[in-house]
């Protein structure tokens, strides 16, 4: 029998490792080649089991837990034709979203997961993440195949309430410095793998990462092939 890996949502605020499962979405949007080099695995499956536990003295539910076999794997320990399962708390972070029991069973997924700091033995799902129907998947898959061609990285990200003409400063740990500035509250800068400090910088401003920002922009890592996304707000606001 193959073995069960258990793949449990968990709910979180602020991550720099994981994406996690929550009601809310972190800043910014996250790319795929973001995603794939933080998550521990990545493959598509089929929904084998989709059950509801924990009933409460209201009638309500604590859980759905759903049973994939895994069909392709792009990333990570696990096999084809293992079987895995999520476990998605009853609340608006569920993923992924469904109504009656057994409404998702067949259906077929693309999957990011990623090891749970609460468990060291479990994944999470992020639901704002690039998990999707097999079926609108073929773009991301395509993207998917073509990483292990890439080189270098890009550090993307917003200036969450728009601003414009702020300089976003890259360090190197060897002290080299990349520059850009934002348009229309975004902004992106190619840079060679590595590891990076990044500062906003606007005369009569100060910037800090928001609460909600996916990684912290003292400390952020850019693994060859892939990116990293920042989300800056001026202090105050």
């Amino acid at each position: 029998m193959k073995p069960i890996l258990s793949i449990l949502l968990a709910t979180s605020v602020l991550t720099t490792i994981a994406p996690m499962a929550r009601a809310f979405c972190l800043e910014p949007k996250i790319r795929v080649d973001d995603e794939y080099f933080v998550s521990d695995v990545v493959f598509t499956g089929t929904i084998t089991r989709d059950q509801k536990v924990g009933l409460t003295p209201q009638g309500f539910y604590d859980e759905d837990i759903f049973t994939w076999r895994v069909d392709r794997v792009f990333r990570g320990s696990i096999h084809p034709g293992d079987e895995v399962r999520t476990g998605s708390g009853n609340d608006s972070g569920r993923f992924p979203f469904e109504a009656a029991e057994g409404h998702q069973v067949g259906r077929h997924f693309l999957i990011f997961a990623s090891v749970d700091p609460s468990s060291r033995k479990n994944y999470a799902v992020d639901n704002c993440g690039n998990s999707t129907l097999f079926a609108k998947a073929a773009r991301t898959i395509r993207e998917i195949e073509g990483l292990p061609s890439h080189r270098g990285g890009l550090l993307y990200g917003v200036m969450y309430d728009g601003d414009e003409g702020v300089r976003i400063i890259a360090t190197g740990l060897n002290g080299k410095k990349y520059l850009t500035v934002s348009d229309y509250g975004k902004f992106t800068v190619r840079v060679s793998s590595g590891t990076y400090s990044v500062a906003a910088i606007k005369q009569g401003r100060v910037y800090a990462d928001m609460d909600v920002a996916y990684k912290h922009a003292e400390k952020v890592t850019v693994p060859d092939g892939g990116s990293a996304g920042l989300a800056f707000r001026e202090k105050g606001r």
